[in-house]
């Protein structure tokens, strides 16, 4: 009884945050003027930085809402700042969900662009590291999550490749429960993952996306996505593929927003 009563609060909570959350992005969406860069791929860093003195705003909420009797819901929101000079500071909150947010995770992290072979410039050759340091909002412990890919564009086509590797603790990858003497001990997860993307733009303003974390972790998985680039928002509709064939198939939906912060001069200012 008391299950379904939970179930019941847990699946209330995800209608109305959700709706919530959508709702203001819908608002915000007219207060917009240009493209810009994003910072990821689906849920990948992408070999691209927020322009200096731009802030991106990045909600990306997965659920299998169709599970009626047990709905699940969790999401992932960044405050990132551009700083210039390819690089970037992001403020985060991971696992913010309907199960009362038990793992909710808050950090702050930097990445860093390095573009080389630079006489092929077509080709957009670039190294991307990046590091965040994060914890649990509940209680004090406090882990990592350090990553490193390198990118290439094809010049005709643009299709961007990016592949790499990732290392992080339990406030990003999760726990992992193990049956022991009859007993389930759960344990974190500090896995070295492999992490992979490909970006194909089909016109100026739609591309089909997809980034992949190798691992049965929390973020392990594969997302194919369609992405609509609208002024200076960015709008994602994908499909997470877990690599556990325990974890739960979702829904994924993406929205970023880049707010300048300084206006541009025009020459009569």
């Amino acid at each position: 009884m008391n299950n379904h009563k939970n179930q019941k609060t847990n699946n209330q909570f995800f209608y109305q945050n959700f709706s919530l959350v959508f709702l203001l992005n819908l608002i915000l969406c007219f207060f917009i003027s240009k493209n810009y860069a994003q910072s990821l791929i689906v849920g990948i860093p992408s070999a691209d930085v927020v322009h200096k003195n731009h802030i991106e705003f990045t909600h990306e909420t997965q659920t299998n809402f169709w599970e009626k009797k047990d709905i699940k819901w969790n999401s992932f929101n960044f405050v990132t700042l551009g700083l210039g000079a390819n690089s970037e500071v992001t403020f985060s909150a991971n696992n913010l969900n309907n199960d009362n947010s038990k793992d909710l995770a808050l950090g702050l992290g930097v990445k860093k662009i390095f573009p080389f072979l630079k006489k092929y410039e077509k080709w957009e050759f670039k190294w991307t590291i990046g590091g965040n340091v994060l914890s649990f909002a509940n209680r004090f412990d406090v882990g990592h999550w350090a990553y490193s890919h390198l990118s290439m564009r094809l010049p005709k086509s643009q299709t961007r490749f990016t592949g790499g590797i990732s290392h992080g603790t339990a406030q990003v990858f999760g726990y992992k429960s193990l049956l022991i003497n009859d007993q389930i001990i759960t344990t974190p997860y500090e896995p070295w993952s492999m992490i992979a993307g490909i970006e194909q733009p089909i016109t100026k303003n739609v591309s089909i996306i997809a980034d992949w974390y190798s691992g049965t972790h929390s973020l392990g998985m594969l997302i194919p996505a369609v992405q609509v680039n609208w002024k200076n928002n960015i709008f994602i509709v994908g499909y997470k593929i877990p690599n556990d064939p325990n974890d739960y198939n979702a829904l994924v939906l993406e929205w970023m927003l880049d707010i300048p912060l300084k206006k541009k001069k025009t020459p009569h200012e």
